[in-house]
């Protein structure tokens, strides 16, 4: 092969020479190109440039050129190489090869095209000297080292490039055998084929062999990362086929196991469709290495499927009797509840598979419904187990978390079943008003399904992913208000209000429970320690004021703790009467200062409903120079708002009736206070109460503080009834007012009264004139105390 060497021609290149435009290749000098002609004038060009000088102009193609045939002058660049054509080869299909070498580097000054052939005028370059030398001596030493780097790494450069590489020192001849070995795109070649200088071209190269060098480092850090992955799990694949080997020798093989869930589930009495599920998850755990996270996944779920009460069940004790004794021996009182428990033994001794109410016991803490549930399953003869779900907010709690989420466990209703260990328990659901909701979901959502007995039947828990029947559960939910829980799930169950005890019954509770449990729990069963009557009275009309007995339990407890004290220090026994309880308990806490006991203006003893049990509440009106506004303070709902001005519209519209002057309403302002301040009061109960304190300061009428009252008030002065009837007698009755005036529509509501219709008057009401007839003394009892100046 012949070469171009006599680099002394170039000053006698033909000033016009054929153009060859070539695509993805860009030639430099001294490089040996072959070439594909396909263009019948580029072929008509190369074929005059053989029969003349034999040499063309070399033209790269702009990167956005695809196809040759389109290729117009524009789409070529301005520089390119004057090569020497060495041979020429026809194509049988048409078109020729040729292969060309590098010359020297040219300008187009202008590229001519006509239908012959392809033409420029050319332009070759000079050679420029380098000026620092030394510079230039440092880039080429720097590229040598970069070179040596590349041939030790293995990667696109052969060990031989490095060997060639050192041996040179001409930059020509370093350019051009880099050049020879980089992987360059079409637009980095033209760059470098512009460049004038061996500085800037020997800069460039420098940089594009660091490149190559990040590249090779690179390449082989992920290879090493493959072949370190590699062994370890060659490593562990040879380590668990010699445990495996081991455990045959031993006679442990993991075939035992598989073989014992086998056994499990042929004597497990489930459905069908269960065994079924069971079958495939075994079949996949003995397919699954016993290392791997998968087969622990796999046994954790086994363990649950396995443990769980398929069709293990409790009879049920269908004893009237027996259950009446139970419930009548752990809780006192509650008939309506009772008799609900012994209605449903009732159908169960007719109809094994009779209707299984839902109950909701709903009333102030420490009123029993936990405990009572407890006693429920006792006297039924069922296992028991409760789920608190005071604060949950998270649906996965009830409907459990799906097996991909590490820690994955049921539900908590399927977890409570695991824990009864039988399908037919008494399941105690406490706290359902005070279920939460979030982004996470709203379980009360999920509990519709719980407490459906037509969905629970196949209960869906997102963890075991197969149906569990819940059917067969007896609920029981406690709540201490109503309105928190949501509608849907309310229909769903069968609401039995708890009320809140009287002295008495609380009196009887604790002699019959509270009591013994304090002084046992005290230490103090060998030593006679007496709380009488007396004592108990004290404490539950002085130290507390509640619905419940809980306040009263911890209280008898302070008391027990004071014996022991004084048995330990003293060896003495101390015997509690109202004269000292002061100093075990501390000042009284309640002086029934509740109720009014002086007959005031303006002043009136109302009734009110909380979730905690009932409450005596006083509406004071007073009466001031203005110009007839209504002002309302103690933090009022609208409902209680609207209330009082519906009072007032109904005294302003029968002023004469009760001797008031209108100019009353318009010269002076009236201010209704509802103490205490801080807590927020609503509802419509107060329309009487706030009625009568209206009239008392403009009548300056006192009112009798032996009354108490409630009752809504329409436009027309009917009294409308209200709720929580029991709750307010109660209240009426711890603050010893005589006397209390309700509705008389809510005269239906006084038959679980009876209790305490012994100790208080009822008087049934239609009207407000009613009330007034009664409550308001006459006007000429101007000795009286005021709480209202006008």
């Amino acid at each position: 092969m012949k070469t171009i060497e006599d680099r002394d021609q170039k000053d006698n290149f033909p000033e016009i020479l054929p153009v060859i435009p070539t695509v993805d290749v860009v030639v430099f000098p001294h490089m040996i190109v072959p070439l594909l002609v396909l263009d019948a004038k580029i072929i008509k060009g190369v074929q005059q440039s053989v029969e003349r000088s034999k040499l063309v102009l070399l033209l790269a193609a702009k990167q956005q050129v695809n196809n040759l045939n389109t290729i117009g002058t524009k789409d070529l660049h301005d520089v390119g190489t004057i090569a020497s054509i060495m041979r020429v080869i026809k194509i049988p299909e048409g078109g020729i090869k040729i292969l060309v070498q590098g010359i020297c580097k040219a300008r187009a000054i202008e590229v001519i095209a006509s239908d012959n052939n392809l033409q420029a005028i050319v332009e070759p370059f000079k050679n420029v000297e380098e000026k620092d030398v030394v510079a230039l001596a440092s880039v080429i030493s720097d590229i040598k080292i970069i070179a040596e780097n590349l041939s030790g790494s293995g990667g696109a450069f052969s060990p031989d490039f490095h060997l060639i590489l050192s041996k040179m020192n001409d930059p020509e001849k370093i350019i051009d055998f880099i050049l020879s070995h980089l992987v360059l795109s079409v637009e980095q070649a033209q760059e470098l084929l512009e460049k004038t200088s061996q500085a800037e071209i020997l800069a460039k190269l420098h940089g594009d062999l660091m490149r190559e060098v990040e590249v090779s480092q690179l390449q082989e850090r992920i290879k090493s990362d493959a072949r370190e992955s590699m062994n370890k799990a060659q490593k562990e694949f040879y380590l668990r086929e010699q445990i495996r080997v081991i455990k045959k020798e031993l006679g442990e093989e993991d075939d035992q196991e598989i073989d014992d869930l086998y056994n499990k589930l042929a004597q497990l009495d489930a459905p069908e469709s269960v065994k079924t599920e069971i079958k495939r998850h075994i079949q996949r755990l003995s397919r699954t290495a016993p290392e791997s996270m998968e087969a622990t996944v796999t046994h954790n779920y086994l363990d649950w499927i396995f443990s769980l009460p398929w069709n293990i069940e409790t009879e049920d004790r269908l004893d009237i009797d027996y259950a009446r004794k139970i419930l009548d021996a752990e809780h006192h009182g509650l008939k309506k509840i009772k008799e609900r428990i012994l209605d449903f033994i009732s159908i169960r001794k007719l109809k094994q598979d009779g209707y299984a109410p839902i109950l909701c016991f709903v009333g102030p803490p420490g009123t029993g419904k936990t405990s009572l549930g407890k006693s429920i399953a006792k006297s039924l003869g069922r296992k028991y187990a409760r789920i608190s779900l005071g604060g949950v907010k998270d649906e996965a709690e009830i409907r459990g978390h799906r097996r991909t989420y590490v820690g994955a466990m049921p539900g908590r209703f399927i977890q409570a079943l695991k824990k009864a260990g039988s399908c037919n328990p008494l399941i105690v659901i406490d706290e359902l008003d005070k279920i939460g909701a979030d982004f996470r979901g709203d379980p009360s959502a999920a509990m519709l399904e719980v407490l459906d007995p037509q969905q629970n039947k196949t209960f869906h828990d997102n963890y075991l992913g197969i149906p569990f029947d819940l059917s067969k559960v007896m609920f029981v939910a406690t709540a201490n208000n109503l309105d928190t829980i949501s509608e849907p799930l309310r229909d769903r169950l069968e609401i039995i209000e708890l009320s809140g005890y009287i002295l008495e019954e609380k009196i009887t509770i604790a002699k019959k429970h509270l009591l013994e449990r304090a002084i046992n729990d005290s230490g103090l069963s060998d030593y006679k320690v007496d709380i009488s009557d007396a004592v108990l009275k004290d404490i539950i009309t002085s130290y507390t004021k509640e619905a419940g007995v809980r306040q009263f339990e911890r209280t008898i407890r302070r008391l027990c703790s004071k014996a022991a004290r004084s048995i330990v220090e003293n060896d003495t026994i101390i015997k509690f009467d109202s004269d000292n309880i002061e100093k075990y308990l501390g000042p009284r806490k309640f002086m029934s200062e509740d109720a009014l006991t002086q007959d005031l203006i303006g002043i009136t003893n109302g009734l009110a409903w909380t979730p905690y049990g009932g409450e005596i509440i006083k509406i004071e009106a007073v009466l001031m120079s203005g110009k007839g506004k209504l002002i309302l303070t103690g933090h009022l709902g609208n409902v209680m708002k609207e209330s009082a001005q519906a009072a007032l519209s109904y005294a302003r519209v029968h002023a004469k009736e009760f001797g008031i002057d209108k100019k009353m309403f318009t010269n002076h302002d009236l201010h209704i206070h509802v103490p205490a301040g801080g807590v927020p009061k609503d509802g419509p109960s107060a329309g009487i109460t706030m009625l009568l304190s209206i009239l008392s300061v403009l009548t300056q009428r006192p009112i009798n503080s032996k009354y108490a009252m409630t009752g809504e008030l329409n436009l027309c002065g009917e009294v409308m009834p209200i709720g929580g009837v029991r709750e307010k007698i109660l209240a009426a009755q711890r603050s010893k007012v005589p006397h209390v005036i309700l509705p008389y529509k809510n005269k239906n509501d006084l038959v679980d009264c009876q209790d305490l219709i012994t100790s208080v008057e009822i008087i049934l009401v239609k009207t407000a004139n009613e009330a007034i007839d009664r409550v308001l003394l006459p006007a000429e009892s101007k000795n009286k105390p005021s709480a209202a100046k006008v």
